[in-house]
């Protein structure tokens, strides 16, 4: 039996009124590795419905409890970001020594959002997850063989237009346990379609094997 699966990462600022980042771990937030976003994670699924109603209700608590804080999550693609407050997550996260897992399908870029900071901007992303399971008569799962440049370049096409209204960088991908990570995408894509169009171009890139 064959399961494939998608799974989305959503990157928050958690923001005051006047626009400050603040720093998510200090509040209680999930936060990713660079230290200043939110970062929420859905369940993987099959079902488009599955993953947009895990990711949305976590979005809904986060909201919640921010409220009573008087922050605001917020999806932004990128923001600037005061020198002084970027010094201070690059030496706390000792980002300096954070590897750049992030690989591309197109050769010659030389430039990624490992960080999270970009051209003097903080910037928000939304990482979509891909995976096959392989389960035997052992019902033992097995991780599968994903056809990475085909899927990352569909992406890519399927959102253009977002990727450079975001100045975004195509082509991002990471390898992850489980399968990989696509990461050309900012927070504020759709997520409705982004679930729905992943979801297809996942079956047609084994599709396309047979």
């Amino acid at each position: 039996m064959e399961l494939l699966e998608v799974g989305l990462e959503l990157e928050l600022f958690l923001l005051d009124k006047n626009n400050k980042i603040y720093e998510p771990s200090l509040y209680g937030f999930p936060a990713d590795e660079m230290g200043f976003l939110i970062e929420l994670r859905s369940w993987h699924s099959s079902n488009a419905d599955s993953i947009l109603e895990s990711v949305n209700l976590l979005e809904k608590f986060t909201r919640h409890k921010a409220k009573k804080l008087g922050l605001y999550p917020t999806k932004i693609a990128s923001m600037p970001i005061e020198k002084e407050f970027q010094n201070y997550i690059w030496k706390k996260y000792r980002l300096d020594t954070m590897p750049d897992n992030t690989r591309n399908i197109y050769q010659g870029t030389n430039k990624s959002h490992h960080t999270g900071f970009l051209n003097d901007r903080a910037t928000a992303g939304l990482h979509v997850h891909f995976s096959e399971r392989l389960f035997n008569e052992n019902n033992a799962g097995i991780i599968g063989s994903l056809d990475i440049p085909f899927i990352v370049a569909a992406m890519d096409l399927s959102f253009a237009n977002e990727i450079e209204k975001d100045g975004r960088i195509p082509g991002e991908y990471e390898l992850k346990s489980h399968g990989f990570e696509y990461r050309s995408l900012s927070a504020t894509t759709d997520l409705q379609k982004v679930t729905q169009v992943a979801l297809d171009i996942l079956k047609e890139s084994k599709n396309q094997k047979l």
